[in-house]
């Protein structure tokens, strides 16, 4: 990166960080020890995406294009936290990500990513509800998500919102783990490292039959469970369907 990007960015970062203490102003009823809660969570999720789970986004980028087959257009990225997914699709495919996260100061840190990835030109992250989406019907040609679902209560909710952004034959592929593009050593390194016992893992913890209640309850009627199976077990868990 060039002496001016580096300058961009850090000004870019500045700039950012001042709409994220403007929100956190005028949100009602914030405290300071909330808004320190959601800059320690932003913070560990970008520690952990920069350095453990640094492998997985390119892998799961492949992923979600074999799978979906969409290489291009639109994509929102549902609970991006550090960027880490979107910025590796937006890499991958030639995709326009609008990256959406709840926590303010993630969309800092991704912001400052982007820029650092030097994808900044076609990735924007912004505050946003998975539940209630800022966008029109019929926007995007992807909708992906890792790791922000299973701790949703209401997952039907996040399906209805994807579809209903996503145009006619647009895709999503929601869920969370990691990727069968990776060896199986490398994932049980990781999750081993993260969790120590694989069982732990957040998308163990959502039976497959609350993952098919859930999508029934979204109304929506054509879809597909993958696992990413391994010898050892399953690493992934993604509901991916089209737009019909």
């Amino acid at each position: 990166m060039s002496q001016w990007q580096k300058w961009f960015a850090c000004l870019l970062f500045v700039a950012v960080v001042s709409l994220v203490l403007l929100h956190l102003r005028v949100t009602a009823g914030q405290t300071e020890s909330d808004a320190e809660n959601l800059k320690r969570a932003a913070e560990r999720i970008a520690e952990t995406a920069r350095t453990k789970f640094a492998p997985v986004y390119p892998a799961l980028a492949k992923q979600i294009i074999e799978d979906t087959g969409v290489k291009e257009g639109i994509c929102i990225d549902l609970g991006t936290g550090a960027g880490a997914l979107g910025i590796a699709l937006a890499k991958a495919g030639n995709f326009k990500v609008y990256a959406v996260d709840i926590n303010p100061f993630a969309v800092a840190i991704a912001q400052k990513n982007a820029v650092e990835a030097e994808v900044s030109d076609r990735f924007f992250p912004m505050l946003g509800n998975a539940l209630d989406l800022p966008f029109k019907d019929n926007f995007a040609d992807l909708v992906v998500s890792r790791g922000m679902i299973p701790f949703i209560e209401d997952k039907a909710a996040v399906f209805r919102e994807a579809y209903r952004v996503l145009k006619k034959g647009g895709a999503a592929y929601i869920g969370g783990g990691f990727s069968r593009m990776l060896d199986e050593e490398t994932v049980v390194k990781i999750v081993k490292e993260a969790w120590g016992d694989p069982q732990k893992l957040p998308v163990h913890r959502v039976p497959r039959e609350v993952w098919e209640e859930q999508i029934k309850k979204a109304g929506i009627k054509n879809y597909r469970i993958i696992e990413d199976c391994y010898p050892s077990g399953v690493y992934g868990i993604w509901i991916m369907f089209k737009k019909q």
